[in-house]
């Protein structure tokens, strides 16, 4: 597994947009040498003779030579702006281009010195140089173009010549080989020209040619397979690969260099296929056609210069140039570029606490292949523990436990191997006991007799274990007198970390409960408190009394005061009210501890007694009051009620008698009168006369109840008694039509014509409206009074009034006499059936 690497878009089309970053540990240069240029061109490393040649361009004057650290050796003069370079296939010989000299070069990389010169014709100037299929191939411009020449230094009169076949350039290009494949690149804008060719027996046969995203190109390079080129522009945001058969975009098509900004100028591949390339970002090594950054070195001594890297023949060393800000350039000797940076990564435990055993973990990054299974050392305050491998996923872990409080500083160490460079990291543990706090939380009651509420251990973070058997010292404080009382420990339970407390203040009041945890040999001990109210009992005061008792008998009776137990000599007040006593009697009762309360009386007085009870309160209880009514037993005493008559003429007053038999103390007795459809009335109230008689009159107008009342005493109980009497219509009876009036025997009559018909009314009050009213009509003969008829029914107007003609036949000179009758109905309750008098008439000519 590989842990923080980064992946390349494939596709040139989006590469453009690139910007993800590797993040990785600086790394400085083995070696670093300031070296006497005044510019760079190439750099080459020729380790069989522990050289460096490096060439400084158009307008230098000669090629420095350096030994393998960068130290200067000598300068080849006379190399007119020497820049591009190449080494034969045997060492033995370094070709160079002088663009300022028009020429080709070789040099005897043994003895230093120059032994052939080519010119490349008047008014050309090669810059780049490469060796393969047995011909120096190099790079020109002349004329205002570019091409492509080549030498046989084996022939027998070596001489430069062009190969205007291979493509058409308009500057000299930029050439490179690997494995068969003689790769050429110039500027086409934001874009590269660019063309490879197979040499085959020193003959170029082209394979591609094209343009391709680039640029100024400054690096170029060709894998040993010959397979891939490498293009390393400025302009570009990654390092370009394209297949060399026809130049499509290769897998992978870019390797990261930095993202935007980066400005990609060098590329190098070694021999393993090894490639490093260098830009603003610094060095990155991929390993091959992987495109994970095996490696990320930054240099201190500036910028890698374009086209500064080469590695050295021995397939490790990686040499770069670099130029800082004033200008300096410098040599990098890179002796194990290739070992992939590893860090390690230690996190402190959880928590770490004496006598427990605490784990500490830690991680290993690197961006090669992680070394799973590598030993780690392990080391305590410099004292060795057991080794910890190294995980698959790069984690590892190891274990350890200090019976004692204090820092203990943990080193883990990785040797390196191979491909990874040694890495240690230090981690300080601070073992030390963990705080804790015990609280108070929910309360389940808060009473004087009973008090329950559950506490919560807990420890910093809810680290940490408290074992079997931890407890909870608890005490409980008044804060009005501020005694405390020891209540003892509760067990704490670990699977949940509460307790409960269960405590009787046997008082109201505010306590605070005081809680204590000793601590154990991985916890602080801590303490706290919790304060809360205790209110007052609200006891239920209950009496069970009697309905009813009798006169001068003892009475015995219950009741129970809840929320108990009570206090030995608590007791209850009793009063009791009644009839007697308009100030009630009180006494005293004892309260049990259970609250049971016993009443105790002899009534003197009968009817309503009205017990209360009442406590007062404690300490743990509010005051409470309960009432009861028992019905004392009286004697009966007589009462009538009498009328002075049974029916009464409408507006007649009746004399009503009321008689009292024998009482204890009271004589007084009420008379009311209640006409039907009326309310009931108090006609008198008094005192009886000796004989118990009470009298009172009333004018009666309708059906009348009277009812004769007696209150009760002290030993009598109340009576009443009722009498009803009727109560007739009032009837005026009138007649009309007579002309003259006359007496018979001290009798008033009416005369009338014996054409006329006389009209009798007859006028009821109250007002009948709608009942029956009848006439009767009687002739006097034979010296008695004889009835002629009686009227069927005449329904009273709205006036309660009704009216009859009387057809008189043989009537000349005869006495009559007529009067009405009110005759009740079943609906009318009010009146009874009642006649009015007689009215008496004559009949004359």
């Amino acid at each position: 597994m590989r842990l923080k690497q980064v992946s390349l878009v494939a596709a040139l089309s989006v590469v453009a947009g690139l910007t993800t970053a590797t993040v990785g540990t600086v790394a400085h240069a083995d070696d670093v040498a300031t070296l006497p240029l005044s510019g760079y061109a190439h750099l080459v490393v020729d380790r069989a003779h522990q050289h460096v040649f490096i060439s400084q361009g158009a307008g230098s004057t000669g090629i420095l030579v350096t030994d393998l650290s960068g130290t200067p050796v000598t300068t080849l003069a006379g190399e007119q702006g020497a820049s591009g370079l190449a080494l034969s296939p045997d060492g033995g010989t370094l070709y160079a281009a002088l663009p300022d000299g028009g020429a080709i070069v070789a040099i005897d990389t043994a003895t230093l010195a120059e032994t052939a010169r080519w010119s490349t014709g008047a008014g050309s100037s090669p810059v780049s140089v490469a060796v393969a299929g047995g011909r120096v191939w190099y790079g020109y411009s002349a004329a205002g173009k570019g091409g492509i020449g080549s030498i046989d230094p084996s022939a027998p009169a070596p001489a430069a010549t062009p190969q205007p076949a291979l493509s058409q350039w308009t500057a000299a290009p930029l050439l490179a080989t690997g494995g068969d494949v003689l790769a050429a690149e110039e500027p086409q804008g934001s874009l590269s020209h660019v063309a490879t060719f197979g040499i085959t027996s020193g003959t170029a046969s082209p394979e591609a040619d094209t343009l391709v995203y680039g640029g100024t190109a400054t690096g170029l390079a060709v894998t040993g397979d010959g397979k891939r080129l490498l293009l390393a522009a400025p302009q570009q945001l990654a390092l370009r690969a394209y297949r060399s058969t026809d130049l499509a975009a290769a897998d992978p098509a870019a390797y990261f260099t930095g993202g935007s900004g980066s400005a990609p100028g060098s590329v190098a591949v070694d021999t393993d296929g090894t490639v490093a390339v260098a830009g603003a970002s610094g060095v990155y090594l991929y390993a091959g056609t992987n495109n994970l950054a095996e490696n990320h070195l930054t240099l201190p001594s500036g910028e890698v210069a374009p086209d500064g890297l080469e590695w050295g023949a021995d397939g490790t060393t990686l040499y770069a140039v670099t130029k800082d800000a004033s200008g300096v350039y410098r040599l990098n000797v890179l002796d194990a570029p290739k070992l992939t940076d590893t860090e390690l990564a230690l996190g402190l435990p959880q928590y770490a606490v004496p006598t427990e055993r605490f784990s500490v973990g830690g991680s290993m990054s690197t961006r090669g292949l992680l070394p799973a299974g590598a030993a780690l050392k392990v080391t305590r305050d410099g004292t060795a523990l057991p080794d910890v491998t190294l995980g698959a996923d790069g984690t590892f872990a190891f274990t350890d436990v200090r019976q004692d409080e204090g820092a203990y500083t943990y080193q883990v160490a990785y040797p390196g191997d191979a491909t990874h460079r040694p890495a240690t990291a230090s981690l300080t543990v601070h073992v030390a006991k963990l705080p804790t706090d015990v609280v108070g939380t929910d309360i389940a009651s808060a009473s004087p007799g009973s008090v329950v509420f559950t506490g919560r251990l807990s420890s910093q973070l809810g680290l940490g274990t408290f074992p079997q058997g931890t407890t909870v010292r608890v005490a409980r404080r008044d804060e009005a007198t501020q005694q405390t009382v020891p209540l003892g420990s509760v067990p704490v339970d670990p699977a949940t970390l509460r307790f409960t407390v269960t405590d009787a203040p046997g008082a109201a009041g505010t306590f605070t409960y005081i809680f204590t945890y000793a601590g154990d040999t991985t916890h602080q001990p801590s303490e706290s408190g919790m304060s809360f109210v205790v209110a007052p009992y609200a006891p239920a005061l209950t009496l069970n009394a009697p309905t009813n008792a009798t006169r001068g008998a003892a009475l015995s009776f219950g009741g129970k005061l809840g929320d108990g137990p009570y206090a030995a000599g608590r007791t209850v007040t009793v009063s009791r009210k009644d009839a007697a006593h308009t100030t009630p009697v009180t006494w005293t009762a004892p309260v049990a501890a259970d609250g049971t309360i016993t009443v105790k009386d002899t009534p003197d007085t009968g009817g309503a007694n009205t017990y209360t009870v009442t406590f007062p309160g404690d300490a743990g209880h509010k005051s409470a009051t309960a009432v009861a009514t028992v019905q004392v037993s009286r004697a009966a005493t007589a009462l009538t009620v009498t009328s002075s008559a049974p029916s009464y003429a409408y507006g007649a007053t009746a004399t009503v008698t009321a008689h009292l038999g024998t009482t204890y103390n009271g004589r007084t007795v009420s008379i009311h009168a209640t006409p039907y459809g009326g309310t009931k009335t108090l006609v008198t109230t008094g005192t009886v006369d000796a004989n118990g008689n009470l009298r009172a009159t009333y004018k009666v107008t309708r059906n009348t109840t009277f009812t004769a009342s007696f209150a009760g005493d002290h030993r009598y109980a109340p009576a009443t008694a009722t009498r009803a009497v009727n109560g007739y219509v009032k009837i005026a009876t009138a007649l009309s039509g007579s002309y003259a009036g006359a007496t018979y025997s001290g009798v008033s009559y009416r005369v009338f014509h014996k054409t006329v018909k006389p009209t009798v009314t007859a006028t009821v009050t109250p007002n009948k409206a709608g009942q029956c009213e009848r006439f009767q009509v009687q002739q006097y003969y034979s010296g008695a009074w004889h009835t002629l008829t009686t009227s069927g029914c005449y329904a009273l107007s709205s006036t309660s009034s009704a009216k009859a003609q009387l057809s008189l036949t043989n009537a000349l000179n005869q006495k009559f006499r007529v009067r009405s009758e009110y005759e009740r109905s079943t609906k009318d309750l009010g009146n009874v059936s009642t006649w009015g008098g007689w009215l008496y008439f004559v009949v004359r000519t």
